[in-house]
């Protein structure tokens, strides 16, 4: 494991922690495992401190836990504009990265971080392959097959019973099938359904509205801001995610750095909206998505600045 990912799994723990203390403040065997696990390694117990700083920035009360730890120095921000700048993203970022995980990590019952996957098998035998920084709810109660898609994107292979409908929602739109394989992603504004094999129908529930009565393989549909687009594409390189690649083809540079965002801690910037613009085609690896994220604008004359873990900023000098 390397120290990148050794600092997100410890974050990750630590939250976790957090959590489960919020939830169950008088629980003594719960405080008695968590201050076993903070003496088994300092690296814990400052994870841990982190969080709770990073939980009082999310406008949360007090960790239950407060006084057991030093209290946090008060920070006084530099006047200078630029620095004043800087200071406030890193705040900003802070509250995005941390505030909607917390919120995800109570209803979904699977969840990936950034830069993870990981495949589910659901209890029919259905199976999710999710990407990074994705949540899904699972709900097989009555007469259907239901999954919420919570966050980021999924691949569906879905085991057929046309007893059960097998629905996939994401917001708004939802996916219903018996037996096929596709791929569904959930962004600000957008939705998004490809198809690999087979055929799914796509709606949007809030005005009863088809955007797709039979999907089949080949077939791409983005609903962005309640407008249909139809694409199509080789069912092959359905959801390249899988294998660690992001395919871009004539692709806005914004559209890109909103996907490789979810690959990296903390927060992604791009500054310049003229450089956003611009549009890429590549193929770029998953696996170095900074790298990535460098590639896609070199070409255009931009740059990756870094602030500490927290903070990427992309601009033009």
């Amino acid at each position: 494991m390397t120290s990148a990912d050794l600092t997100s799994s410890l974050r990750e723990q630590a939250l976790d922690w957090l959590l489960r203390l919020q939830q169950a403040p008088h629980d003594t065997q719960l405080r008695g495992e968590f201050e076993q696990w903070c003496i088994s390694d300092a690296a814990n117990a400052e994870a841990y401190r982190k969080a709770e700083k990073v939980w009082q920035l999310t406008g949360q009360l007090a960790p239950t836990t407060t006084e057991h730890w030093p209290k946090a120095t008060v920070m006084q921000l530099p006047v200078r504009r630029r620095r004043w700048w800087l200071g406030g993203a890193v705040a900003a970022c802070l509250l995005v990265a941390v505030a909607p995980s917390l919120n995800l990590r109570l209803q979904a019952d699977y969840r990936t971080a950034q830069g993870e996957t990981r495949d589910v098998t659901l209890a029919d035998g259905s199976v999710v392959q999710m990407d990074s920084d994705t949540a899904i709810a699972v709900d097989y109660s009555g007469n259907y097959r239901d999954v919420k898609l919570l966050a980021g994107q999924a691949f569906f292979e879905v085991k057929p019973d046309k007893t059960k409908p097998f629905h996939v929602r994401a917001e708004a739109v939802k996916v219903t099938v018996t037996g096929t394989a596709f791929n569904v992603e959930l962004r600000p504004g957008r939705v998004g359904v490809d198809v690999q094999h087979g055929s799914v129908r796509v709606e949007d529930t809030a005005d009863a509205h088809v955007l797709s009565d039979a999907l089949t393989a080949g077939e791409r549909l983005r609903y962005v801001d309640g407008i249909v687009q139809m694409k199509t594409f080789v069912p092959s390189q359905a959801a390249p995610w899988r294998q660690g690649q992001l395919i871009a083809n004539d692709q806005r540079v914004a559209e890109l750095v909103q996907e490789l965002a979810r690959y990296l801690p903390g927060k992604v910037v791009l500054r310049d909206d003229a450089l956003g613009d611009k549009r890429v085609t590549g193929v770029y690896d998953l696996h170095k998505p900074e790298a990535a994220l460098r590639a896609v604008i070199r070409p255009h004359g931009g740059e990756v600045r870094s602030y500490g873990p927290w903070l990427l900023v992309l601009s033009k000098p």
